[in-house]
């Protein structure tokens, strides 16, 4: 039976978690002055970091992020968002970090503080 709940618990999560990562790309993607349109995404279980974005735009989440807080959700967003234009961690793209998403540092020691609550 544990086995059973785990897995609807977890079915649930990925449904919710693609929900709102999806409207929370949407918005940034309006806002953000170099991402024409939302770009593809998928959610999948990382063990390492919160997201990556590969050389042809998609996006990919690591699943746990849907249960952080939204400034943390969004911190990471952006920077992956920014790879649609830097995929680098060049200066530009650093400067670009700074100029969109203000008090990324914060987000970041924040979500960096909750990895063992959120990935359990």
């Amino acid at each position: 039976m544990e086995d059973v709940i785990e897995g609807r618990l977890r079915a649930w999560n990925l449904v919710r978690g693609r929900d709102c990562l999806s409207r929370r790309i949407d918005a940034l993607a309006k806002i953000l002055p170099w991402v024409d349109a939302p770009p593809p995404f998928r959610l999948l279980e990382m063990a390492r970091q919160w997201g990556s974005c590969s050389p042809s735009g998609e996006i990919i989440i690591n699943r746990h992020l849907v249960k952080a807080p939204r400034q943390c959700v969004d911190y990471v967003l952006i920077d992956e968002l920014a790879h649609l234009k830097h995929h680098d961690h060049s200066p530009a793209f650093w400067n670009l970090i700074d100029a969109h998403a203000g008090d990324w540092r914060k987000a970041k020691h924040h979500l960096d503080g909750l990895v063992e609550v959120l990935m359990d």
